[in-house]
């Protein structure tokens, strides 16, 4: 996602609109970019939104599922050499949204992805899908060194 900003002049703004598909710690992303460009004292301004699409699978019984995500872009990209700041560098008056649409979508991305409230995940005994339907597995059984420590909850 290059954004070419060499005939950008100072006070200028610059629209963008961008759909591509990315990899996000290893999670499919359909994402669909848009805003402006804006060429100011303080360096190149990103300001739009994006939609995505988040290709996921389910942690509890490992089906696939589609999640969305939508977000704010709100970036600057500078050459400046000032550490205290907050931006994102560039090279050759072209702009790389890539780097930075990947930061916010991260950020999206559930740290667990459950495809729903009522996921009952996979048999322990047979790894049948028990949203599908029941196994017949007994799974009633617990460790014996743990009896001891059951007994104390009986009452």
């Amino acid at each position: 996602m290059l954004i070419d900003v060499k005939k950008l002049s100072l006070g200028e703004q610059l629209d963008f609109d961008y759909k591509e598909n990315l990899v996000v710690r290893n999670v499919p992303v359909e994402v669909h970019a848009f805003g402006k460009v804006s060429f100011t004292e303080e360096g190149y301004i990103v300001s739009g939104k994006f939609d995505a699409v988040l290709n996921l699978k389910c942690d509890l019984c490992l089906d696939a599922f589609t999640q969305r995500a939508e977000g704010v872009l709100d970036e600057v990209y500078s050459n400046d050499a000032d550490e205290e700041k907050e931006y994102w560098h560039f090279e050759d008056k072209t702009l790389d949204l890539k780097p930075a649409l990947e930061a916010n979508i991260m950020l999206k991305i559930p740290m667990k992805a459950v495809c729903s409230d009522n996921c009952r995940g996979l048999c322990p005994k047979c790894g049948q899908n028990l949203n599908k339907g029941e196994c017949g597995c007994d799974r009633e059984y617990s460790n014996p060194v743990f009896e001891g420590l059951m007994d104390l909850f009986k009452d």
